[in-house]
């Protein structure tokens, strides 16, 4: 073998870019270190945009990103702070002007150059960067938020409806006469919800039960909440509806039960609230089984939505048995497939926890007109004591279409 020959073996592979989390994560603490020497140089206080800009002689909008650069704790926010070219220069004329040294002025002017120079090589552009950042694990609780806002905005246009809440309610209680069985009952619906066309239906609420393989359950406990309900669409709440009365049609389907919203007006002219419920005695297992090993709470997406809020309401005797837990499934197919309920590569990162609401909650909200009223009645229906119960709530704003939000918990041995 030649030496040349040897040489080329020998010479190490060009490497490619570097990890993104890697390369923003370095370029934004660089720019910051930088940031953070020049302002005490100059003696200007990066958490006081106003006096910043007396002491650095520039617009305070100038210094309160600057600020925002050096103080931020989630790094992933730094993003939207960074100035563009000619203000980043007046910043740095500043600097020089107030005392700093040049070469210290010189590595904040680098520092924003290496940030555009990430840019490049990762995104192209900042916009592209912001989606990317809302997408990366260390974005913490408000991962995904501004992609799922910004689809918010797109699928209410592109299926032409949407609606400002989704709320979904779950209780469960051990059933008098077999303990082993439990109690289960549930309210749901949209506040404020209008449509964007009108033509069209759309597929508002939809019940069933599934065993843990997908096979189907009973639902021969079901009933309907009220007394004095529609024949044709017995779970309806028409008592806590507001807004123009929608057109709402029951269907049998294979998957279980379908209410259906037809079409209507458009706008605000056509914004209506409805709401569901109903009891079922004694259907549900307590205990782990050879069918199921998980109890498990579902809420669909499958309309633009602004905030959802379910709440898990239990029975004190079952809630000190079980850990709930949050996780969102995407439905790739666009159908409902419960072995996507089971399979993590269909799970969404978005990280999104219950808030514990204690022993005899005060379940009422602000976003849910007359939700006390709505969840006394389940507790006259079922004859639950609210005392005798505990609560958990899960908020999420935007929740993405189309997916299955599943409040679950591991059963119990019995």
């Amino acid at each position: 073998m030649s030496p040349s020959a040897y040489k080329s073996q020998m010479k190490p592979a060009r490497s490619g870019p570097p990890c993104f989390e890697d390369h923003y994560t370095d370029t934004v603490h660089r720019l910051r270190a930088a940031l953070i020497e020049s302002y005490q140089s100059a003696g200007a206080d990066s958490e006081s945009p106003r006096d910043a800009a007396r002491t650095l002689g520039i617009d305070k909008t100038l210094t309160w990103k600057l600020g925002r650069i050096i103080n931020e704790e989630a790094i992933e926010r730094v993003a939207s702070s960074i100035p563009g070219a000619n203000a980043v220069q007046l910043a740095v004329d500043a600097f020089l002007r107030a005392g700093v040294e040049k070469k210290l002025a010189g590595r904040v002017r680098d520092a924003f150059d290496d940030f555009d120079n990430m840019v490049e090589i990762h995104t192209g552009d900042r916009e592209s960067l912001g989606l990317l950042l809302d997408s990366m694990a260390f974005s913490g609780a408000d991962r995904l938020v501004k992609s799922r806002k910004l689809a918010f905005r797109g699928n209410s246009g592109i299926w032409g409806a949407q609606a400002r809440l989704r709320m979904n309610t779950s209780f469960i209680a051990p059933n008098r006469e077999r303990p082993d069985l439990l109690d289960y009952a549930q309210i749901g619906g949209y506040a404020d919800l209008q449509r964007l066309r009108t033509d069209g239906a759309w597929p508002l609420f939809r019940f069933r039960y599934f065993n843990d393989d997908g096979s189907a359950a009973s639902r021969a406990g079901m009933s309907a909440l009220i007394d004095n309900f529609d024949p044709q669409t017995p779970h309806l709440l028409n008592e806590f509806a507001s807004g123009l009365e929608p057109e709402i049609i029951s269907k049998d389907i294979k998957s279980g039960l379908l209410y259906e919203l037809v079409g209507g007006p458009v706008g605000r002219t056509g914004l209506c609230s409805t709401y569901y419920g109903y009891t079922d005695a004694a259907s549900l297992s307590r205990y782990r089984d050879e069918h199921n090993e998980l109890g498990e709470v579902l809420c669909l997406i499958n309309l633009p939505i602004e905030t959802l809020v379910m709440d898990l309401v239990v029975h004190q005797s079952v809630a000190e048995k079980i850990q709930p837990e949050v996780v969102i499934y995407g439905r790739a197919s666009g159908e409902l497939n419960e072995h996507e309920h089971r399979d993590r590569r269909f799970l969404l990162p978005i990280s999104e926890s219950l808030k514990p609401l204690g022993r005899n909650p005060m379940l009422a909200s602000p976003q849910i007109p007359r939700y006390t009223e709505l969840t006394q009645l389940v507790f006259d229906r079922c004859g639950f004591d609210p005392s005798e119960f505990v609560a958990w709530r899960l908020m999420i704003p935007y929740p993405p279409m189309t997916s299955t939000v599943s409040i679950r918990f591991e059963l119990p041995k019995q």
